[in-house]
């Protein structure tokens, strides 16, 4: 497998849509926590990766409860890599207070 980068191609479009969305938010946000040079331990970069493929893995069940397409999963999950999980959960606690408010 390895000679050949056409087999990893394969092997990838055979993964479950779900698998496709947690690999690419975790991707993102390791590049992104050791681009940001912010914090840089491993610690901190495996449990941001951790928390948005979690993140992803859950946004995807929604995404098939809206009865979207199953390739909106690796979007949302290149978002949700993207964004980062500490910004998600600003907005979402944000979210909640205004419609507690209104």
């Amino acid at each position: 497998m390895p000679d050949n980068p056409n087999n990893w191609i394969v092997a990838l479009n055979r993964l479950p849509p779900e698998s496709g969305g947690v690999l690419m938010a975790v991707v993102i946000a390791v590049l992104r926590v050791i681009y940001d040079r912010k914090e840089t331990k491993p610690l901190r970069i495996l449990l941001e990766a951790g928390i948005c493929g979690a993140l992803s893995l859950s946004v995807t069940y929604g995404i098939y409860a809206l009865g979207l397409n199953s390739n909106w999963a690796v979007f949302a999950g290149g978002a949700i890599g993207y964004i980062g999980s500490q910004t998600i959960r600003e907005l979402t606690v944000r979210l909640i207070n205004n419609k507690i408010d209104s």
